[in-house]
């Protein structure tokens, strides 16, 4: 796909030209959808889908956070395929000889009963219903699926993305059946915004390395087909709807925080609330237990996905949510 760069914020050259490079191997196929869009919302989905021009216009300030990840991505890969690193790897953890002699990466044939297979950055497709759904995982090593994230610490402590993670685990199984064996998928996150000082002050709730790996359990390849096929048949009557017919974007999906009702007893004093709670109901009943003095006010929950949709200027709903103060671009 060739898209069209914008510089909106001047970013200097030396920074211009790392976050313009893009090598990914774009799909122009049309029946072609990749297994991280087939978990986008519907919505999205279909908004992208009959937008494509909004999709090859992108400011290169909005690109910092997909170069850093393709960066670890394709560091990870180098270092997968160059033996001598993994040989030191391997000796630093114990293995004899024998066993580095056994390894073999990215073979093209069956490995021998005293070998061991690992796979790296392999790209896999399958059709189903005139669909082809394709992925590309990072490793597979003794049947194990293996994903690096970079991102945020909250991410991980509130593990927002743990529905995603599993979505595309097994589609990635689904895929490739003969080399990812195991019902979990290994997702080693790499933090951008760890903090030495946050882990000494919360050992027990806070990460205390800046990368850690955490599983989680994979569908079987018969559900996983059936919500591939859910999805895209799904897709194919909304194919062409106007928006007004589109399911909307879940909180969940928008990775919303909570609203928040705030309770004010003195309606004086409201630089901090009483209590805050999340039903209205309880807040109502607060306030009438207090004599019906105080004065609540709704907080609306936050949304954060928008800011990173590439169709977001053109969708009701977001239109919607700037409006009511949920959605601040």
């Amino acid at each position: 796909m060739a898209f069209t760069y914008t510089n909106k914020h001047n970013i200097p050259l030396a920074l211009a030209v790392f976050l313009m490079y893009d090598d990914y191997g774009y799909d122009e196929r049309s029946n072609a959808i990749s297994a991280t869009s087939l978990m986008k919302p519907m919505r999205q989905i279909v908004l992208s889908q009959q937008n494509k021009q909004l999709l090859k216009t992108v400011d290169i300030s909005d690109l910092v956070a997909s170069r850093m990840g393709s960066s670890i991505h394709d560091g990870c890969e180098k270092a997968w395929t160059d033996m001598d690193n993994i040989a030191k790897a391997l000796k630093l953890a114990g293995a004899s000889d024998i066993a580095i002699e056994s390894i073999r990466i990215n073979p093209d044939k069956p490995v021998k009963e005293d070998e061991i297979a690992i796979y790296v950055e392999q790209r896999t497709e399958k059709e189903i219903i005139g669909y082809v759904v394709t992925g590309k995982f990072d490793l597979v090593m003794h049947g194990v699926v293996n994903d690096y994230k970079t991102g945020s610490v909250w991410g991980y402590i509130y593990d927002s993305n743990a529905q995603n993670h599993i979505k595309q685990g097994s589609i990635y199984k689904w895929l490739n059946q003969d080399k990812i064996t195991s019902e979990y998928i290994n997702i080693n996150y790499i933090f951008t915004d760890w903090s030495a000082a946050n882990a000494r002050q919360d050992p027990k709730g806070y990460p205390q390395l800046r990368c850690i790996t955490k599983k989680y359990p994979l569908w079987g390849p018969e559900e996983t087909e059936h919500w591939i096929m859910n999805r895209l048949e799904a897709y194919q009557e909304l194919a062409d709807a106007t928006q007004d017919l589109l399911p909307k974007c879940t909180d969940e999906e928008l990775w919303a925080s909570k609203t928040v009702h705030k309770y004010y007893k003195n309606p004086n004093s409201m630089s901090r609330s009483t209590k805050n709670f999340d039903d209205i109901q309880d807040a109502i009943t607060r306030k009438a237990n207090d004599g019906d003095v105080g004065v609540i006010k709704t907080v609306p929950g936050e949304v954060k996905a928008c800011q990173y949709c590439a169709v977001v200027g053109v969708c009701d709903q977001a239109e919607e949510m700037l409006a009511s103060g949920r959605l601040v671009l």
